[in-house]
């Protein structure tokens, strides 16, 4: 029957009833705003197993209250007002398995009060007002042996005591709340405990932190203060049966040894760690964590992780990190390449963050920045550099590569003269020839290919086969060494000639190998006092032209030179004044 949200004040149904109702096992008055429950008032219902009077104002259990509820297995009287539990309240609740009386103000509970239940499985009530002594033993007369989960709310200073209970037959979680609890006595009771949740301030036996005293604990959940700076954690590590462990708000920075609490606890299998003050996990912390499998972190304080603390844990299968602010530090680095390289899942990554310069950044892109490898950074510099090179490579043989070359084969000569220096004042202090008597050629012809007919019908003819002396010319279309480069013959061969003859034309000047042989030649004159540039125009070009070859327009200015005569009876003093300069390496005036 659900009865709930009506607004009732009274439920005296059983006096409209007018005789037993056979058919109700369930009735459902939550939520209303019963402020009394009577005598009797739910005797007309033998066969009711489960009554709901959660979340009204009750405040009084009259005497005889649930009499005739003989087969009732729930009774949920949670979030009410309840004040006092006498001695016969649940007298005749003989088959009651479930019974809930928390979230009320109990000021007073009568010894006995639950000496009928045999058969209960779950208890909670609470909250205790004025209940500084709790003796469990005289609140049962014997303990249920079928119990499973008790659960006290207390208060400030309340003091419990277990005497000669008994021991439930199946495993019991015990839950246990207040701002500061104590037992007046140990008891063997405490090791028949295998779940233990906890909620208080302080919770001592004498002096001691009582927690290792429940031996046989599998699972413990402890929230604690974490402004109680005085007391010593580290006796968790007597706890040799714990499978799960969560502990929130306790203070490891003081009398509490982190690097031991977890020691011995080789049968855990879950560790939640809850904002705990620690600033640092190590792993000789974690060294007997041998069965661990879930690890959850959560810290309001900066946290770092040491190098290697996951050695420990081989069964590791997934680290959670709820909310942890890491330090931006690069000894955190190996957590994140530990994180990439395992099998173990590392649940929440991406949202974590670090603090740097007392701002909160996110964690992976402020260590990407901060803390790259050594391979990675010299990959990087050696990309960027190779990057570079041929950026610059290109640009310089854009804008820059005959430049270049006349640099290359002007250091080579330099190192050449260098080296040979010694060579050459040997020979001279022997009394041998002049260095110009070795050259293979009188001079090197540089000529672009529309004039090649000229050269090789008239120039070289009359320089080559009439007159006296006789010269030997190296022109590039006949003297340079197949299968060599270029570059490489031009200036061997320039180097290997006592002069150079130019024959300018607008072709040569826009010939870029004919500059190239200009360059040479003019870098060679600089360097070599004996060594003569000789210039033929072999067709008119003005100075205005000539402007935008600033080395040649140079040359013209400060050498004399050569034109070629459009009358051919001049053209046989022409032929002697080239012959002449060539094989004595003086210019004449033009």
């Amino acid at each position: 029957m659900e009865l709930y949200r009506i607004s009732l004040t009274e439920a005296a149904f059983c006096d409209a009833a007018n005789g037993t109702v056979w058919n109700v096992t369930t009735l459902n008055l939550m939520e209303n705003h019963l402020t009394v429950v009577k005598t009797h008032q739910f005797v007309c219902t033998p066969l009711l197993e489960q009554l709901l009077l959660s979340k009204n104002a009750i405040t009084t259990l009259e005497p005889e209250a649930f009499s005739g509820l003989y087969r009732l297995k729930i009774l949920k009287l949670s979030t009410n007002k309840i004040k006092t539990l006498a001695t016969d309240d649940f007298r005749s609740l003989r088959s009651l398995e479930v019974l809930l009386i928390d979230e009320n103000v109990i000021e007073k509970i009568e010894e006995g009060i639950f000496r009928n239940q045999e058969k209960l499985r779950e208890l909670s009530f609470g909250r205790l007002e004025y209940v500084y002594k709790l003796p469990l033993n005289l609140l049962f007369y014997g303990f249920p042996e079928d119990l499973e989960r008790l659960s006290i709310d207390a208060n400030f200073g309340t003091a419990f005591s277990f005497g000669s209970m008994g021991r439930p037959k199946k495993n019991l979680t015990f839950e246990l709340s207040g701002l500061e609890l104590n037992m007046d006595n140990y008891t063997p009771f405490l090791e028949s405990i295998r779940e233990f949740k906890l909620n208080t301030r302080l919770f001592f036996y004498k002096i001691d932190f009582l927690v290792p005293f429940f031996t046989n604990l599998e699972l413990l959940e402890f929230t604690a203060d974490p402004e109680q700076l005085f007391i010593n954690y580290t006796g968790i590590n007597r706890l040799h049966y714990l499978k799960r462990l969560k502990l929130i708000n306790l203070n490891f920075s003081n009398h509490t040894n982190p690097g031991m609490t977890f020691w011995n606890l080789k049968r855990l299998r879950i560790l939640v760690l809850y904002n705990c003050r620690l600033n640092f996990l190590t792993k000789m912390m974690f060294r007997d964590l041998q069965s661990l499998e879930l690890l959850n972190l959560y810290s309001a304080n900066p946290l770092t992780l040491k190098d290697g603390m996951f050695d420990a844990l081989p069964v590791l299968s997934a680290v959670v990190l709820d909310r942890v602010d890491f330090q931006c530090d690069c000894d955190m680095g190996w957590f994140l390449e530990w994180a990439q390289s395992t099998r173990t899942q590392v649940i929440n990554l991406q949202q974590q963050q670090c603090i740097w310069h007392y701002q909160k950044l996110n964690l992976l892109s402020t260590m990407e920045k901060l803390c790259q490898t050594d391979v990675q950074y010299l990959c990087y510099l050696g990309t960027v550099n190779i990057i570079s090179l041929l950026l610059v490579s290109a640009l310089c043989y854009r804008f820059a590569y005959w430049p270049c070359v006349v640099l290359i084969l002007r250091l080579r000569g330099y190192m050449e003269r260098r080296f040979g220096k010694f060579w050459w004042r040997r020979r001279q202090r022997q009394g041998l020839d002049d260095p110009e008597d070795d050259m293979k050629y009188d001079a090197f012809v540089s000529f672009s290919s529309r004039d090649e007919a000229w050269v090789l019908e008239e120039l070289a003819p009359r320089l080559e086969e009439q007159g006296h002396p006789r010269l030997r010319l190296c022109l590039h279309s006949r003297d340079f060494e197949v299968g060599k480069g270029i570059v490489d013959n031009i200036a061997e061969c320039i180097y290997s000639s006592r002069r150079t003859v130019c024959v300018l034309t607008r072709q040569y000047l826009r010939s870029d190998w004919c500059g190239l042989e200009m360059r040479i030649a003019t870098h060679r004159l600089l360097e070599e006092e004996k060594h003569r540039l000789i210039l033929i125009f072999l067709e008119h070009i003005s100075l205005f032209e000539l402007s935008n070859f600033h080395r040649l327009a140079k040359l013209v200015k400060s050498r004399t030179y050569l034109d070629w005569p459009q009358d051919k009876s001049e053209r046989i003093h022409f032929w002697e004044r080239l012959r002449r300069n060539i094989a004595e390496g003086e210019m004449d005036a033009p």
